[in-house]
């Protein structure tokens, strides 16, 4: 009776098994066993086993396995557990039979061997299940990545995506890599099958679905350099743009970016074949016009970015495609990661490029990155604003000084009381900016506990913020012209500054920071006997360590070296006899520096030799101040960099009220010429350099007489004088004279010369309310609050009606015109004049 078959072929034990019966199937076999093999009479020829599986039964299916089923059982069209499974997208069903790890059932195996089949139907269910099987989450890789991988899984997947079959099974098997591919060996195993050039070729597929997985896949191999060098060579980046160039769908363009991006960040070589691909760039940049989607825009916004970080050509080209002008708006915006994103563009589109910095700066990237530095407390904004800022003030002084001035010194100070290092460095870094200059703003740092927060950076453990905080100190010390900030320096030894510093100058393997620490020591005790008596208390301190390090393999510490000896020995007769006591040095050991081809070398080592002349015993002091001082002047002349001049004219400045005949030396060799010359410059520090050396200067008749009549004949001279030396001195005599020649009457003031009080930020525009106002002016909400004034259309003024943001922009840049500030030129000998004029 149970073996009785209906019409459809079926006994009792098929129907219960097919519908869940679990108690009938248990009496059937246990009433006869061959209940558990009986197959239908049908076409299929199923055991129950299989109708259990089948009908997706669960149940039924772990009762028949109990009760000792064959797992190997096959139908007619040899199918079995898995393909069924398969076929039937039953994942429970096949997540049980891998949990069993039956040795009989090879799980893996068989869905592989099923993926890998002529049938589009049965390898698209195999991918299917492969795909859900490997599904990740949030928390990372599905733990079944590594039993594909050990079942041979990627070779098979890579042949299935080269090969013929269908679309719609390459694009599970596409899945299921995607699911798998985080993993390097992936990678690894993805490129030894060839897979990497397949990925390349069918980006060429008509099939958009099947170019959006290529290219998300390469996206993942290509985070690898070797496979990025892979890609290339199979002409993925052509292939690449090429879709970029036709395809409009934006889900396809965000891994195609992606992808792109990819390959660039893993060589520089890469991303200048991305530069140079003709209409690429304009293709990213031109795809911003139709962007309606924020995961669009993430992707146009990151691939610049990484395209143009550090590539100085892709750089500009992205620039001057106005592809500044829409990451700047993107500042704007709302979606805190897009903003970010943008944020970080801007950073890497600046990056050592003073072209590219000078124009994002003019399209108006300060005001949305300031404000955002403001309104918001969140560290990891604060870094990538700061970052952006940091990096868009470039290497030139002058515009990181403005740059910290725009920060704030409060803001800054909380940076290095952070917990970040990148706003450490960048904090001190700036705080070291704005404390040198004759404008410095060392009382106001100070005031604001600056100093403290400083000195407890110097137990960092990255050596770049260290030397960044050491450097630092020593500006917030000593001003222009070796003029000591006394509570600065009372500042940095109740900080226990002092005892840092020195086990900085011993401890470190880091040689320059071991001089670096000498050298600041040097300016914390300038003129301050109290200070220096708490050094030389210190057991670890000598002048022998920093002696040393005059015959250091690296020259920059050599050079600095003799600069914390000439700093401890300025104006300083004591220390000068301690250190010869202590070994002295030798005219040999900056030979080397004064012939070199670097101006700062030459200028920093003429200061050196002069204050020092006097405990050089292989060469006259009157020999050793004669170069020394001839080597100042000839920079003042002849130097092209602000750099250099800034310093020859500080280093005037120090040496003009050190001992009597120094000053008559300069004098006697045109100093004050050049140094009024330097006044008409647009470089503030320049100028406020050679101010302050005339200031001092001053107090020589002859200089004097000099001086005035350069004013008479040019009054600005004079403005600008007052305005730079109003902490510094300036001889009364000469003020006296000044008067008289102000009631004899003097010329007016030609038009065009620097401007002095109130120097304005060309990069920040205020808008008739008076606040910052960028290019592209944004309002709260992203949309512009002053569309008249704005030459480009805005975030928001293409919105659309399902709230999709539209932004457009400029599609080139205006030309602009740079200038270069004229130094006069000739050469003179002034070495008899100088021997003459030095006092012995």
């Amino acid at each position: 009776m149970m073996n009785e078959l209906d019409e459809d072929g079926w006994a009792h034990v098929h129907h219960a098994a097919a519908r869940g019966f679990v108690k009938s199937i248990e009496r059937f076999v246990k009433a006869s066993d061959d209940q558990l093999e009986l197959e239908t009479g049908d076409e299929y020829r199923s055991t129950p086993l299989l109708l259990a599986i089948n009908s997706g039964n669960l149940e039924s299916v772990k009762c028949l396995v109990d009760l000792g089923a064959k797992v190997t059982a096959l139908n007619t069209q040899n199918h079995g557990i898995v393909e069924l499974c398969a076929l039937k997208r039953l994942i429970t069903v096949l997540e049980y039979f891998i949990e069993l790890d039956l040795p009989t059932l090879p799980v893996w195996k068989k869905l592989l061997d099923f993926l890998s089949s002529d049938s589009d139907e049965e390898a698209e269910a195999a991918g299917k299940c492969l795909r859900d099987l490997t599904q990740g989450s949030s928390e990372g890789m599905n733990p079944n990545w590594e039993l594909v991988v050990k079942h041979g899984g990627i070779p098979v997947i890579t042949k299935v995506i080269k090969g013929n079959i269908g679309d719609e099974a390459k694009i599970q098997a596409f899945h299921c890599l995607i699911n798998l591919i985080p993993a390097d060996i992936v990678k690894d195993q993805v490129s030894s099958s060839g897979g990497i050039p397949a990925l390349s070729r069918l980006l060429k597929s008509s099939n958009n679905y099947v170019v959006q997985l290529s290219a998300t896949c390469l996206k993942e191999v290509c985070r690898l350099k070797d496979y990025a060098d892979q890609a290339a060579q199979a002409s993925a980046i052509p292939n690449l743009v090429k879709v970029l160039q036709t395809v409009r769908d934006p889900e396809v363009l965000v891994e195609v970016i992606y992808a792109l991006a990819s390959i660039g960040a893993a060589s520089e070589v890469h991303q200048g074949t991305i530069g140079t691909t003709p209409g690429c760039i304009q293709a990213l940049v031109g795809h911003f016009e139709e962007a309606k989607d924020l995961s669009l825009l993430m992707a146009l916004t990151v691939g610049l970015g990484k395209i143009g970080y550090n590539h100085v050509n892709n750089q500009n080209v992205i620039v001057n495609e106005s592809g500044a002008v829409y990451v700047i708006t993107l500042v704007g915006m709302k979606e805190r990661e897009l903003q970010l994103a943008a944020v970080d563009t801007i950073e890497y589109l600046a990056g050592n490029n003073p072209n590219t910095q000078r124009i994002i700066k003019e399209e108006g990237a300060l005001s949305p990155l300031l404000n955002l530095l403001k309104k918001s407390r969140t560290q990891i904004v604060q870094e990538k604003t700061a970052g952006a800022l940091w990096a868009l003030s470039g290497d030139y002084i002058e515009e990181q000084r403005r740059m910290a001035i725009l920060m704030g010194v409060q803001t800054l100070i909380e940076f290095i009381s952070s917990t970040s290092e990148k706003l450490h460095f960048i904090g001190a870094e700036a705080l070291g900016v704005l404390a040198q200059g004759p404008l410095n703003k060392q009382t106001d740092i100070g005031a604001a506990n600056g100093i403290h927060s400083l000195v407890r950076l110097l137990r960092s453990d990255k050596e770049y913020i260290v030397l960044s905080v050491i450097r630092a100190l020593r500006y917030l010390c000593v001003s222009v012209g070796y003029v000591p900030h006394l509570q600065n320096q009372y500042a940095v030894s109740q900080s226990r500054g002092i005892k840092f510093l020195v086990a900085l100058m011993v401890h470190p393997k880091n040689e320059l920071i071991q001089v670096e620490a000498a050298n600041t020591l040097g300016c914390v005790s300038l003129g301050n006997e109290e200070i220096l008596k708490e050094i030389h208390s210190n057991i670890d301190f000598s002048y022998v360590r920093i002696l040393k390090m005059m015959y250091a393999q690296d020259p920059s510490v050599r050079l600095l070296s003799g600069a914390a000896l000439a700093t401890f020995a300025y104006n300083n007769t004591q220390q000068q006899r301690e250190i010869a006591d202590q070994g002295g040095v030798r005219f040999h050991c900056f030979e080397p520096f004064l012939q070199s081809e670097d101006e700062f070398f030459r200028c920093s080592c003429a200061f050196q030799v002069v204050v020092l002349s006097r405990i050089i015993p292989d060469e006259e002091q009157a020999m050793s101040s004669a170069k020394g001082i001839k080597l100042i002047v000839d920079l003042l002349q002849e130097s092209k960099s602000e750099t250099t001049l800034a310093l020859a004219a500080d280093c005037v400045a120090r040496l003009a009220h050190t001992r009597a005949g120094v000053p008559a030396a300069f004098v006697s060799v045109e100093a004050v010429n050049y140094l009024c010359d330097m006044m008409l410059t647009n470089a503030e520090m320049v100028q406020g350099c050679a101010a302050v050396a005339l200031g001092y200067l001053s107090y020589n008749h002859k200089a004097e007489r000099q001086i005035l009549n350069r004013c008479r004949q040019d009054p600005y001279l004079m403005k600008a004088l007052l305005y730079y030396t109003k902490n510094n001195k300036i001889s009364p005599a000469f003020i006296e004279g000044w008067q008289h020649y102000k009631r004899v009457g003097l010329p007016p003031i030609e038009e065009g010369r620097p401007s002095l009080v109130g120097r304005k930020n060309p990069y920040l525009m205020k808008d008739q309310s008076g606040r910052p106002m960028t290019i592209l002016s944004m309002g709260e909400g992203g949309t512009s609050t002053n569309l008249q004034s704005s030459p480009s259309n805005f975030i928001g003024s293409g919105q659309q009606d399902d709230g999709r943001t539209n932004i457009t922009g400029r599609s080139s840049r205006s030309s602009r015109v740079s200038f270069n500030t004229g130094h006069p030129s000739g050469l003179r000998s002034r070495h008899s004049a100088l021997s003459n004029a030095v006092d012995v």
